[in-house]
């Protein structure tokens, strides 16, 4: 009997086209020379070395920011001292007084304010005009850099000129010099002055005047607005609200007696020393209320109050004055809330509708 075995069928063989085709991919899993798992080891460590980085830096930002001094300005935000209005409004005080006070030979003295001076041909001695006060009256800008400034100058009456030895007697005053004739009084004149300002190379600012001073009209006056007090009464004696005003401009004024005593809590005043008065004399008072009270109203009232006084310095004479007052009442008396800085105007009226 023949036993029949089942044989392996033997491979084909390879063809040269079936070789390339397995060496394209040995060459996908071994890449110059390194395996797959070599290459994902080193992405993987790419990957970290790219956050480190990452992290590193912004740590070192943080770091550099937070080591920064917190006082430190910037210099290139911050402008520099003196700059604009205030700057200019100083530069403009101090011209007008050196104009005001210039005479023949002083023209070098103007030029260190407007150049243009240097070819001036001044006339008079210097101190002709004497300024004794001098005030900004009125500031604006014009221009980039560029400031309209007045000066409000009250002026001494110069000096009568001195009398020739040589003069004879009866002879008459020459009217053109105004020889023998009474001194003027004072006066108050306004000089419109404008001045430029710029940087300076050391970063200061720097101020020039554009022109010689331009004397102008003074600002005029308006009526002052309504305020919200009554009529002046005089004090009374038996008013409560008088007795702690004079205690409190007593002590205030004068140094007579214990100043916070007669304070509201929470309320800080200071007396004014040395005290330039020795007495205080109320006069009248105005109150946004009754006129007078004879009682105390209950705990938490405020009222305001205009209160004239005279006060007497030490040689006797008296001098008047006016305190706006707010007092409030607490555990059945009153005491002063604040001395204010201005006596408390009247609304004004809303418009009428159509």
């Amino acid at each position: 009997m023949k036993i029949l075995s089942k044989q392996p069928v033997p491979e084909p063989a390879p063809e040269a086209g079936d070789e390339a085709a397995t060496d394209a991919r040995d060459d996908a899993y071994e890449l110059g020379g390194w395996s797959t798992g070599a290459q994902a080891n080193t992405t993987t460590l790419v990957r970290w070395v790219a956050w480190v980085a990452i992290c590193g830096s912004i740590l070192l930002s943080l770091g550099t920011f937070l080591s920064r001094p917190a006082d430190t300005p910037s210099t290139d935000q911050q402008p520099p001292a003196g700059t604009g209005a205030q700057g200019a409004a100083g530069f403009a005080t101090l011209y007008a007084s050196e104009y005001l006070l210039a005479g023949k030979g002083d023209e070098g003295r103007l030029a260190a304010y407007y150049p243009g001076a240097a070819t001036l041909r001044l006339e008079g001695s210097r101190g002709r005009l004497t300024p004794s006060q001098l005030t900004v009256t009125r500031l604006r800008q014009t221009g980039p850099d560029i400031w309209s400034v007045t000066v409000a100058a009250r002026l001494q009456p110069p000096s009568p000129p001195v009398e020739n030895d040589d003069a004879k007697e009866g002879d008459s005053p020459d009217p053109d010099t105004g020889a023998g004739q009474p001194p003027q009084g004072e006066s108050v004149r306004f000089f419109q002055v404008p001045v430029a300002c710029a940087p300076r190379a050391d970063g200061s600012t720097g101020y020039v005047a554009m022109s010689l001073p331009a004397e102008v009209a003074g600002p005029g006056t308006v009526e002052g607005p309504h305020t919200v007090y009554g009529t002046p009464q005089p004090p009374h004696d038996r008013d409560p609200r008088v007795r702690t005003i004079r205690s409190f401009l007593a002590a205030y004024l004068a140094g007579d007696g214990d100043l916070d005593r007669y304070l509201a809590p929470r309320t800080r005043l200071t007396r004014i020393a040395p005290a330039p008065y020795t007495a205080v004399d109320v006069t009248s008072l105005a109150a946004d209320g009754p006129a007078e009270a004879t009682r105390v109203p209950p705990d938490g009232t405020v009222q305001r109050l205009l209160v004239s006084v005279r006060a007497r310095a030490a040689d006797g004479t008296t001098l008047p004055l006016t305190y706006a007052l707010t007092l409030k009442t607490r555990a059945g008396r009153w005491e002063i809330a604040s001395l204010d800085g201005a006596p408390e105007a009247r609304p004004a009226p809303a418009p009428s509708s159509p």
